[in-house]
C-alpha cells in the first residue's frame, strides 16, 4: 500500500502553441509538497518544478495530446523542489473548461512516486491506493471536509469539518448518497461528473446547510480506479467559499462600472492580459483603428495597432512592462506609429498603466490619436521657420537645442554649429558671467516677457561682431523637460514688431471681450429669480470656477401643471463650456411647449447635440424632473450626471434618486431610464454638480456625500436659499478658499 495526496496543480495555454504554461491556480498540498507558499508559484512558468530539461519534451507531448484529444494522459518523471530535491511522480493531466477565448487549463494530478520494496513494481493502480489509517489520519487533520463514496456515491468516510461546513455530524453523512445533500440544480451535475469517472477540480457545488441555508463549496474528486479500470471509490475534499464568492460578486460589480467608465470613455481604452492579448476594446479604439470588438477580442495588441516594421522592437519594450510591471511604458505617455485596419498609420500617445484584478493584474492602455497634434506642431516648425526673427530654445543648463534658419542668418553659424552649445556662446564675452544668473533667476520664476527691460541688449556673431537685440523669453514645458524659448529680435525690425505687439493687443482686447460677452450670455441663462408658490418653492445658484463655467440649471413650468427642472455639466470650465451650455439650453427651451417626458426630452436632446459632442473633446452630464404640481409626482431621468438627494422631513439619511442613462454625446439613439416617486410635505431636494462632493481641502480630502448630507439633515427646515447658503458657507470653511478648482452649481426643490 502507497501514500496518496491530492497535490493538483492548474495551468493556463494562453494559445495552442503555448511553449511557456504558467501555473494559475494549486492545492495547498501541492505547494506544500514543491516547499513553496501558495502565492509564490501563481503566475509562475510551470517549467520551474521541471527536474531536467530532458522531462521538457514529455511534458510538451503530453500536453499536446490531452488538449488534441481532450483526453487524460499520464507519465512519470521527475520533479524539483524550493530545496532543489528531486522527487519520482507520477502525473496526469486533464483538460479542464477556460471561457475565456483561446485559453485552455489543464489541470495536473501528481502522485508522489513511493520508495518501492526489491522486486515490486510501481503502477497506476498502486499509486491510487491508500491504507485506510493513513488517509484518515490526513483528513482529521485537514480544516477542509475529506471524504470517500463508494462507486454508487453513498459516503463511506466523512471528516469531522463536515459538521463546520454543513451542519452535519460525520455519523449523520455516512451511508447516506451524496445528492441528500446537494441543491436540485447541481444534482444533474455532479451525475455527470460520478458517471464519467474522472476527476474533476475547482467544482462549484451548492450544498443545503442542516438549518437551510445554502452552502457554496469548491470541490475536487479523484476517482480510485485500478488497473483493469474498474472504479473503487472516490476521494475528494470540499472547500467552503461562499464568503470568498460574496467578495467575488463586488468585485464583478467593481468591473460593471468599471466597464461603464470604459463605454463612456472619448478616449480609446485597451485591456489586454499579462501576454499583451486584448480583453478588451471600447467604441473609440473602433473608430479610430477600424477593428471591431469582436474582432480584436483575443489578438495580440501589436498585430493589430502597430506597423510590421516596427513589431519586434514595440514587443520586446511591451513584454518587459507587461511581465515585469517596469520599462518605459509605466505610467508614461509616449508617442508611437499607429497602423489602421486598412493600412494607413499615424501617430498617437499611448500610456499603459497596471490594474489589479482580484489575484491578478490586467493592463488598460490609453490611446490618443495625435494626428491633429502633430499638424499643429509641424505648423509650429513651419512658423518657427519663416519667423522674420531669430528663435532659439534652451533647456534648463542652457544648452541649444532648436535653432532657425533666421538664427544662422543674424549670427553667421550653422545649426550643426549651434546645437549642443550653452546659450552664452552668442551672447557677449563681457555680458556672459552675467547672463548664467540671469538665465538661473528666469528659470525660478518663469513667465512670459522680455528679457532686460530697460537695458541695451546685443548679440554676438561668429565673426566677433555685435549688434544690438531684444529678446523675449516663453517657457515651453514638454513631457520631456522644461524648454525656454527665445525670440531675438534686431533693432532694425523694431517697427514691424511694434505692429505685431499692437495686433496682439487687439487680439487679446477682442479675447476678453469675446469673455465678457461669453459670461452674460452664461448669466441670462440661469433663471433670474426663485418660483415660490403656496405649495413648493425652487431656487439655484452657480459658482464657476474660471471666468466662464460649464455647470447650467433651469426650472419652467411647462405648463400649468408641471415644473421642469433640469442641472448639467460641460466637462471643462471655460469659453467652449458655456458654449454648449447655450445650446443646450435651447434645445431643452425648444421642447419646453410639448408634452415631453424627462426621458424622452433626454433622447432628443442627445440626438441633437450628438454630431457637435461627437467632433469636440466635450460632453455633458444632465439630470432631469419634471414636477406634477396636481398629484405631486415626480418623474426623472439621468444622462450620467450625480443623482440628486432627496430628503423627507424628520430623516436622518438622504435617498438618491438614479436612473440609468448614457453621458450626452456617447452614443446616438440612446434610451433612457425614466422614474418616478411622489414628494410628501416637507421633501427636499438637492441637485448639484460634482464641483460639490469633489472639492478637495489642503489634505486632499474630499468634501464628500457625508457632508452633504449632515448639512441637508441640519438645516432642513430652513428655506431652499438659506440651505444653499450654509451648503456654500461650510464648503469654503473645509476648504478654507473662495475659489475652487471646479464649477460648482447648486439647485433646491422643496415642496411645503
Amino acid at each position: 500500500m502507497h501514500q496518496f495526496a491530492p497535490h493538483i496543480i492548474v495551468i493556463e495555454l494562453v494559445r495552442p502553441d503555448d511553449a511557456a504554461p504558467r501555473i494559475k491556480q494549486l492545492t495547498p498540498s501541492a505547494a506544500t509538497l514543491l516547499g513553496y507558499g501558495e502565492q509564490e508559484l501563481i503566475g509562475r512558468p510551470v517549467d520551474l518544478i521541471y527536474a531536467a530539461e530532458s522531462d521538457k519534451a514529455l511534458w510538451q507531448e503530453a500536453l499536446a495530446d490531452a488538449t488534441d484529444k481532450n483526453t487524460r494522459q499520464s507519465f512519470t518523471c521527475e520533479i524539483v523542489t524550493k530545496a532543489n530535491d528531486k522527487i519520482q511522480v507520477l502525473i496526469s493531466l486533464s483538460v479542464l473548461s477556460n471561457p475565456t477565448p483561446n485559453k485552455t487549463d489543464i489541470a495536473l494530478l501528481i502522485q508522489a512516486k513511493p520508495v518501492l520494496s526489491e522486486g515490486e513494481d510501481f503502477s497506476v493502480e498502486s499509486a491510487f491506493t491508500e491504507s485506510e489509517e493513513r488517509f484518515r489520519q490526513m483528513a482529521e487533520m485537514a480544516g477542509e471536509w475529506l471524504w470517500e463514496q463508494d462507486p454508487e456515491g453513498y459516503y463511506s468516510y466523512s471528516s469531522a469539518a463536515v459538521s463546520q461546513i454543513l451542519g452535519y455530524s460525520p455519523d449523520e453523512v455516512l451511508g447516506k448518497h451524496y445528492t441528500e445533500f446537494l441543491t436540485p440544480q447541481d444534482k444533474a451535475t455532479q451525475q455527470h461528473y460520478a458517471t464519467s469517472h474522472r476527476p474533476f477540480y475547482a467544482l462549484l457545488s451548492h450544498y443545503r446547510h442542516k438549518d437551510g441555508r445554502q452552502i457554496l463549496t469548491e470541490s475536487t474528486g479523484l476517482p480510485i480506479i485500478n488497473a483493469a479500470g474498474k472504479l473503487l471509490k472516490w476521494r475528494g475534499v470540499d472547500r467552503d467559499i461562499t464568503a470568498r464568492m460574496h467578495f467575488q460578486d463586488a468585485l464583478i460589480e467593481s468591473e460593471k462600472r468599471i466597464r461603464l467608465i470604459i463605454e463612456s470613455s472619448l478616449s480609446a481604452i485597451v485591456i489586454m492580459d499579462s501576454y499583451g492579448i486584448v480583453t478588451d476594446w471600447n467604441h473609440p479604439a473602433e473608430k479610430i483603428f477600424g477593428w471591431t470588438k469582436d474582432e480584436a477580442i483575443g489578438r495580440r495588441l501589436d498585430e493589430l495597432i502597430i506597423p510590421p516594421r516596427l513589431h519586434a522592437a514595440h514587443r520586446r519594450g511591451l513584454e518587459l512592462f507587461l511581465r515585469t510591471g517596469s520599462g518605459p511604458l509605466l505610467n508614461r505617455l509616449i508617442e508611437q506609429t499607429a497602423i489602421r485596419r486598412d493600412g494607413t498609420e499615424f501617430p498617437v500617445e499611448l500610456s499603459i498603466s497596471p490594474l489589479k484584478l482580484g489575484n491578478a493584474y490586467i493592463f488598460s492602455g490609453f490611446i490618443h490619436d495625435i494626428t491633429e497634434r502633430k499638424r499643429l506642431e509641424h505648423r509650429f516648425r513651419q512658423a518657427v521657420e519663416s519667423a522674420p526673427n531669430a528663435i532659439v530654445m534652451v533647456n534648463k543648463s542652457g544648452t541649444i537645442v532648436m535653432v532657425n534658419a533666421q538664427t544662422e542668418a543674424f549670427f553667421g553659424y550653422s545649426r550643426a554649429e549651434l546645437i549642443g552649445q550653452p546659450v552664452e556662446i552668442l551672447v557677449p564675452k563681457r555680458f556672459r558671467n552675467a547672463h548664467v544668473g540671469v538665465r538661473q533667476a528666469y528659470l525660478a520664476t518663469p513667465v512670459s516677457r522680455p528679457m532686460g527691460a530697460g537695458q541695451d541688449l546685443y548679440g554676438l556673431r561668429k565673426d566677433g561682431t555685435e549688434f544690438p537685440v531684444e529678446i523675449g523669453l516663453s517657457l515651453i514645458d514638454s513631457k520631456e523637460e522644461t524648454l525656454v524659448l527665445s525670440t531675438i529680435v534686431d533693432i532694425t525690425t523694431r517697427k514691424a514688431t511694434e505692429a505685431a505687439i499692437r495686433q496682439a493687443q487687439i487680439n487679446l482686447a477682442i479675447a476678453q471681450s469675446e469673455i465678457k460677452i461669453a459670461q452674460r450670455i452664461q448669466a441670462s441663462l440661469s433663471p433670474s429669480a426663485p418660483i415660490k408658490s403656496n405649495h413648493f418653492e425652487v431656487t439655484g445658484y452657480c459658482l464657476p470656477a474660471d471666468q466662464v463655467g460649464g455647470d447650467y440649471f433651469d426650472y419652467f413650468y411647462r405648463n400649468e401643471d408641471h415644473l421642469d427642472m433640469i442641472i448639467a455639466d460641460v466637462s471643462g470650465h471655460s469659453i467652449g463650456p458655456a458654449l454648449f451650455m447655450v445650446e443646450t439650453r435651447s434645445a431643452i427651451r425648444t421642447q419646453a411647449n410639448g408634452s415631453g417626458t424627462p426621458a424622452e426630452t433626454l433622447k432628443v436632446l442627445n440626438n441633437f447635440l450628438f454630431e457637435d459632442l461627437d467632433r469636440s473633446d466635450y460632453f455633458i452630464t444632465l439630470f432631469y424632473l419634471q414636477y406634477n404640481i396636481t398629484n405631486h409626482q415626480l418623474s426623472f431621468a439621468n444622462a450620467g450626471h450625480p443623482p440628486p438627494l432627496l430628503l423627507s422631513p424628520f430623516q436622518s439619511e438622504c435617498r438618491e434618486l438614479d436612473a440609468d442613462g448614457l453621458i450626452l454625446g456617447v452614443n446616438k439613439n440612446v434610451v433612457f431610464e425614466e422614474k418616478t416617486t411622489t414628494l410628501s410635505q416637507g421633501d427636499l431636494i438637492l441637485l448639484y454638480t460634482d464641483g460639490l462632493t469633489e472639492a478637495e481641502n489642503a489634505d486632499g480630502e474630499f468634501f464628500g456625500l457625508k457632508r452633504v448630507n449632515d448639512i441637508l439633515v441640519q438645516h432642513a427646515l430652513k428655506s431652499p436659499q438659506a440651505i444653499i447658503e450654509a451648503l456654500l458657507e461650510q464648503l469654503k470653511q473645509f476648504c478654507r478658499s473662495e475659489s475652487f478648482n471646479d464649477d460648482i452649481t447648486l439647485m433646491i426643490f422643496k415642496r411645503h
